[in-house]
């Protein structure tokens, strides 16, 4: 039974994706580390736009590899979405790290600090790819399915 999103399930997944980012920027800002700081401190809503754009594209890139793998190797096509989500883990440190950097440099994070927020955005992000999921296919005009 094949199913896959449609353009409005794409919408839903990524709006599912900017709140809850947004949401935990605004709980960044609210740690001692940022919060004490007198520094302008970002938007939670431009951190959500910054981190739903940066997975998006890096998702986009990724997902695309694994499945043309996946076409040529049976042996990966067999586990692909399984595989897809153990890539994840990395990437996601990774744009965690790079988020921090471009949007939090000026706190000047200590490595704990900067290793406990992006940890608690790797959760987040995974528990997102739940919601968003169910949201394509429960919302009207998510998901086709055949």
């Amino acid at each position: 039974m094949p199913v896959g999103p449609n353009p409005l399930g794409f919408v839903y997944f990524v709006g599912v994706k900017f709140v809850g980012y947004s949401g935990y920027a605004y709980a960044i800002n609210r740690t001692e580390s940022v919060a004490l700081s007198t520094l302008n401190k970002p938007s939670p809503w431009w951190v959500g736009c910054v981190r739903t754009g940066i997975g998006v594209v890096v998702g986009a890139f990724v997902g695309v590899g694994c499945w043309s793998l996946a076409r040529h190797a049976p042996v990966i096509g067999k586990y692909a979405t399984g595989i897809f989500f153990c890539l994840l883990l990395p990437v996601r440190i990774l744009e965690w790290l790079l988020l921090l950097r471009l949007l939090y440099r000026k706190f000047q994070l200590n490595t704990r600090r900067k290793v406990i927020l992006s940890t608690g955005g790797i959760l987040v992000s995974f528990a997102l790819d739940l919601i968003g999921m169910a949201a394509m296919f429960v919302i009207p005009g998510g998901a086709w399915v055949c």
